[in-house]
């Protein structure tokens, strides 16, 4: 019983499998969260949450120990000379020996950095922006390519359908063409005629499937799922609507954090500029300690405030300043290109839906005409007045026709993708 209930579980398993409907966004998703780069965007947040918390430490207290030793070629006497009676031997001047040591730790406390440590921050999380809008262009690039293999598989597929029912059409005529020349109604040659037909038929049926499991493995390995012939590929539901002037790419917010780095960037050349203020205690020990004069090695201690400026930082901000300003008319300049470009393709879009529907609408026409005309001269070839080969023109002809009617669909609806894709904006209802 158990093994039953197990075969069971899995024909129903198989079953969902094969008929479970693939859609593009679910295909789109899987190839994001399978591309490699895709959890760089949790690792570049941990990189910045390091550099933030490095920038913090800068207002914590600093400890640092230094030591020195050195001999002096001279050092700092008393020489004056004492009128009489004083002399040399009443008087003794001390005397600072020329071999010297010190060693002392100090412990430094910023006060106030000139608003380097918030601008530090400023540009460390604008960096970070940058970082994940230029993931986010990577990873829209991957929504096209995983596209023209969707709606590529797609039209494969309906061509698949289409060959496979003309392939039973033809073994229907194959059979009834041969009751006509056991009959003596047909001759050979004309049942050898729909032979060949088949037999390209079912070469055209191979290569077909032979470029269904090609795209089939590209957009397998792209998602990490495996994909299978039975796979239920569903067309999205696409209405073509006027496109919308807003563009909402990726590109765009790319464009928007790498202005505000370099803002980021300006403001940091007017901190450098400033000056900063620190508190300190000093406390060491060393020969002489803080009274020169004294020979004896001895401990010692300082506290005090101590203000830098570094009044150098001035020779190059101008200059800084003004490369900044051209990096950003260089980024703004991009990206007026980048719009004009997209609003070029957007024109082109139009452009090439507005055809195909005009294709469609004659292909759909055409498609009729032709199946009855295929239908008349079927009928006309049963009663011996039309030859299987121009039969077999005319069965061709309305299954070009038909082929071409799949290739203008999906290629409209590939071109209404692309047209809202272009926008970054929705386009299944």
């Amino acid at each position: 019983m158990k093994k039953i209930i197990f075969v069971f579980i899995l024909i129903i398993g198989l079953c969902y499998n094969s008929y479970s409907q693939i859609t593009i966004e679910y295909c789109q998703t899987k190839a994001k969260e399978n591309y490699p780069t895709f959890s760089n965007t949790a690792l570049l947040e941990k990189t910045s949450k390091y550099s933030l918390s490095n920038a913090n430490v800068n207002y914590l207290p600093q400890l640092n120990f230094f030591a020195k030793a050195t001999y002096q070629s001279d050092v700092t006497k008393i020489d004056v000379t004492l009128p009489p009676p004083l002399t040399a031997d009443f008087i003794k001047f001390p005397e600072m020996s020329k071999d010297q040591y010190q060693a002392a730790l100090e412990l430094s406390q910023v006060i106030w950095d000139g608003g380097y440590t918030h601008q530090k921050k400023k540009e460390i999380k604008a960096e970070l922006e940058s970082q994940k809008a230029n993931l986010e262009v990577e990873l829209y690039t991957l929504r096209d390519r995983v596209a023209n293999l969707y709606f590529g598989i797609l039209s494969i597929k309906q061509q698949k359908a289409l060959s496979l029912l003309m392939q039973k059409e033809l073994d229907r005529n194959v059979s009834q063409v041969q009751s006509f020349v056991e009959s003596g109604l047909a001759n050979e040659s004309d049942l050898d005629l729909l032979r060949v037909e088949k037999l390209n038929l079912n070469q055209r049926i191979t290569e077909i499937e032979l470029l269904e499991k090609s795209y089939l493995k590209m957009l397998s390995i792209m998602m990490g799922e495996t994909l299978s012939e039975t796979s239920n590929f569903v067309e999205p539901n696409l209405s073509l609507q006027k496109p919308s002037s807003i563009i909402l790419r990726p590109e765009l917010m790319a464009f928007d954090s790498q202005i505000k780095i370099l803002d980021a960037k300006k403001q940091m050349i007017n901190t450098l500029s400033m000056p900063q203020l620190a508190a300190f205690a000093q406390g060491g020990y060393g020969k002489p300690a803080l009274n020169m004069f004294n020979e004896n090695p001895d401990f010692f201690a300082i506290v005090g405030l101590r203000l830098s400026w570094n009044i150098s930082s001035f020779y190059t901000k101008r200059n800084n300043t003004h490369q900044i300003e051209v990096n950003k008319q260089l980024l703004e300049s991009n990206r007026s290109a980048f719009l004009f470009n997209t609003n070029l393709q957007l024109e082109g879009q139009n452009t090439e839906i507005e055809r195909l529907e005009k294709l469609l609408e004659v292909d759909k026409q055409i498609i009729v005409l032709r199946e009855k005309i295929r239908e008349t001269s079927e009928f006309k070839m049963e009663n011996g007045t039309m030859s299987v080969s121009d039969y077999i023109k005319e069965v061709n002809t309305t299954d070009v026709a038909k082929q071409n009617e799949i290739l203008h669909r999906i290629q409209l609806l590939m071109s209404i993708y692309k047209q809202n894709n272009l926008t970054n904006q929705s386009y299944e209802n």
